[in-house]
């Protein structure tokens, strides 16, 4: 069984409205903010990782985003929170590692999916160089 872990948490922002880019620790930034929040997750035998992706909003910032013009802000992967919080925030990711184990690192990601939008979500898995080969020309194909 295949455990999940967090092994980075970066918490990005406007340098143009916060005065930085990344955020390091638990800051007082007010209560109207939309952050970008990357977990890298690999497991405990691994040095590797991958970037799980999901965004960080104030009530307060979630009431303007309806207030201009958006009429539906879809809750997935948004982590609705009254402060910046590091700790909490990284907390209430490994809770949810705990909770998502499985027997291949995909049938994971796939399970985080409703939390964080995974690096490889839109990627293509070919299993053989055959079926490589066979998407070059259909695609070669494709472009005459």
């Amino acid at each position: 069984m295949i455990k999940p872990i967090l092994k980075d948490l970066i918490i990005t922002g406007n340098p143009n409205i916060h005065g930085k880019l990344q955020f390091t620790e638990t800051e007082d930034i007010g209560d109207d903010f939309y952050l970008s929040g990357t977990a890298c997750i690999g497991t405990e035998d691994s040095e590797g990782e991958d970037n799980f992706d999901f965004t960080i909003i104030t009530p307060k910032a979630l009431e303007a985003e309806l207030k201009d013009g958006t009429n539906v802000v879809l809750g997935m992967r948004h982590f609705i929170v009254n402060k910046l919080d590091f700790e909490l925030i990284t907390e209430t990711i490994k809770q949810i590692l705990t909770q998502h184990q499985g027997e291949t690192w995909e049938e994971i990601a796939k399970d985080l999916a409703p939390y964080f939008r995974w690096e490889y979500t839109d990627s293509i898995r070919l299993n053989s160089e055959e079926e490589l080969w066979e998407m070059i020309k259909k695609h070669s194909d494709n472009d005459i």
